[in-house]
């Protein structure tokens, strides 16, 4: 169970955001070990163009070099913090959201509190 898009209707559903109430980071678990990062941590991702917080999945079939970040999450667990806001001149449509990132790990929130 997820969100669809932008989140902007599932997020309004109580299951799905129960089910699925964070932003989470994707990521291999060698690459995870390097970063210091095991599975459920928080981690903090950052670009050139900024700083978005998630929790640390691991998956065994994630490229050693690749991390991936849903973009269905706002403020600081926005994935369009890290990437560029360009838009195509005619259709204005986003660029693809490709973005190179440092992940490292990041402070837990209080008890109970989502970012």
């Amino acid at each position: 169970m997820g969100h669809y898009q932008s989140g902007a209707q599932t997020r309004r559903v109580p299951e799905l955001l129960n089910a699925q109430p964070c932003a989470y980071v994707e990521v291999h678990p060698d690459t995870a070990a390097r970063a210091g990062l095991a599975h459920g941590d928080w981690a903090h991702l950052t670009s050139r163009r900024g700083t978005t917080l998630a929790r640390v999945r691991l998956d065994t079939t994630a490229r050693l070099d690749t991390v991936f970040l849903p973009f269905h999450y706002p403020g600081a667990q926005a994935a369009n913090n890290l990437t560029h806001p360009a838009l195509d001149p005619i259709s204005r449509m986003p660029e693809f959201k490709v973005s190179a990132v440092r992940l490292e790990p990041a402070p837990h929130p209080p008890t109970g509190e989502t970012p």
